[in-house]
């Protein structure tokens, strides 16, 4: 999905760009868009839940993961329960997590399971998205109100309410950084959101930052980071519930509109090759096989003083530790710098949602 060298496209400007496109289409070539959209077999929807798990077939969760499967998704709930050889049972079992109000496409239906691609983490294996299943009671098919303005969750976690009669009125849900979401309205010291279905929700506003899109320094992603020290690492995990070491990375540069691809494999040619004498905070470090040979399978993130801030396996944490230190530094295969210039081109499909049609998942 990400040819090296070409220019970082942010999705509102292309959506805004591909809806003149398809009105000016539609004017000379409304029969055939409107039979090209008839045989069009993937629909849309939108992750209603605060953290959807994709997982790898439907049949994938265990008794153990049930909190996860519903409306709302209980993902503390969850992961509070796991123990850590339950958290080892996750890697053959969870695809990647995708969060509130978030895209996809869905492919199939299967009962209550829908199999849907991810047009936001794409890779090798993925190029035009990640795809597994998700219940289809978290996914819903009204998206959220097109608004001009949006904000994004700028804390680890931070409580949506119910909004009722113009006041914020109880607790519904946990929701995680870099959560975007559109703002219909304000309540004294909250914003209110709209959220797919309909629905509205208040985030108090100190939680919630302007969507940034375009350049930002590698010091503020490292020390953006450093908010997560302490958070248990998670198998495909990409919310504040819970990181894997390339969730984190994909999550901490999605903040800023630099969408990278989602593994560690793909996300070493997202920018410029580093020399380790000249790391700067915010550059990534990856690992591979014995002497750096072979497939790329960690990431680590430089925060300055030749020490990484890592999310490094199951049964661990985030945490800060010199580079030298790491059990995999032996391994170590090559950094790189994620510059605006040189992140890969994000072709995203999910801009193309104007023709595709709506699946009722009711």
């Amino acid at each position: 999905m990400r040819a090296v060298g070409r220019p970082l496209f942010d999705i509102r400007s292309l959506r805004l760009l591909l809806l003149v496109l398809a009105l000016a289409v539609s004017v000379t070539l409304g029969p055939v868009v409107h039979a090209v959209a008839s045989a069009q077999t993937t629909t849309l929807a939108w992750v209603r839940v605060s953290v959807a798990t994709v997982w790898h077939l439907p049949s994938s969760p265990r008794p153990v993961d049930a909190p996860a499967l519903g409306d709302p998704a209980g993902i503390e709930h969850w992961l509070t329960r796991l123990s850590v050889t339950e958290r080892l049972g996750l890697d053959s079992r969870i695809n990647t997590q995708v969060l509130l109000g978030q895209e996809v496409l869905v492919l199939a239906r299967r009962g209550r399971w829908s199999e849907v691609e991810v047009p936001d983490q794409r890779g090798s294996r993925f190029p035009d998205g990640i795809i597994g299943w998700v219940p289809n009671v978290q996914l819903s098919a009204v998206a959220p109100p097109a608004k001009s303005r949006e904000v994004i969750v700028s804390v680890a976690r931070t409580w949506l309410y119910a909004v009722a009669k113009g006041m914020v009125v109880r607790r519904r849900f946990l929701v995680s950084y870099d959560t975007v979401l559109p703002v219909v309205g304000t309540l004294p010291g909250h914003l209110v959101l709209g959220l797919p279905g309909g629905q509205k929700g208040a985030i108090a506003d100190n939680a919630l930052s302007p969507v940034h899109l375009g350049a930002v320094s590698g010091t503020t992603v490292a020390n953006q980071a450093r908010r997560f020290l302490g958070l248990a690492y998670l198998w495909g995990g990409t919310s504040g519930f819970g990181y894997d070491c390339s969730g984190l990375v994909y999550s901490l540069y999605a903040r800023y509109g630099l969408y990278l691809p989602r593994d560690a494999a793909d996300q070493q040619h997202a920018g410029i090759s580093v020399p380790l004498a000249k790391l700067q905070p915010g550059d990534l470090l990856f690992f591979a096989g014995p002497g750096g040979k072979g497939l790329v399978h960690h990431v680590a993130i430089y925060v300055g003083g030749g020490h990484v801030i890592d999310s490094p396996y199951t049964g661990a944490s985030v945490e800060i530790v010199p580079m030298t230190s790491l059990p995999v530094w032996d391994e170590f295969a090559g950094a790189i710098r994620v510059t605006l210039a040189s992140a890969p081109a994000f072709q995203i499909r999910s801009a193309w949602s104007l023709a595709l049609p709506v699946v009722r998942l009711d």
